[in-house]
């Protein structure tokens, strides 16, 4: 799958360009800021910067995957619906990729079976 949009590191946060800008090209990201491409390989220190909240929502809309953290119809944080994980809410942890991805799959329509 091609992506529409890359991630590039600028002030201290990573925000979303459009694929097709390449280095030394001018561009704007999801959230309306102007800046000059860079290349794909980031700074060590890059790579722990804050994504831009903006640019992620518009990002995963673009995408069809539904905003992070998800948020149940009482307004509070969504728990995965995999089989057998906990229902408990998780605070203060670092984002699980594989449940995101898992849980992006299932709101998609896709259906999972419990490990054998």
């Amino acid at each position: 799958m091609v992506r529409s949009y890359k991630w590039q590191p600028h002030d201290e946060g990573r925000h979303a360009i459009p694929q097709e800008l390449g280095v030394n090209d001018v561009g704007h990201t999801l959230c309306g800021i102007e800046l000059t491409a860079g290349p794909d390989r980031w700074p060590n220190e890059a790579r722990y910067w804050p994504t831009c909240n903006e640019c992620d929502l518009t990002w995963r809309e673009s995408e069809g995957i539904l905003p992070w953290p998800r948020k149940g119809r009482d307004g509070g944080p969504l728990s995965s619906r995999r089989p057998g994980t906990s229902t408990a809410p998780k605070t203060d942890s670092p984002i699980d990729v594989v449940e995101l991805v898992i849980d992006t799959l299932i709101a998609q329509g896709a259906h999972l079976q419990e490990p054998r």
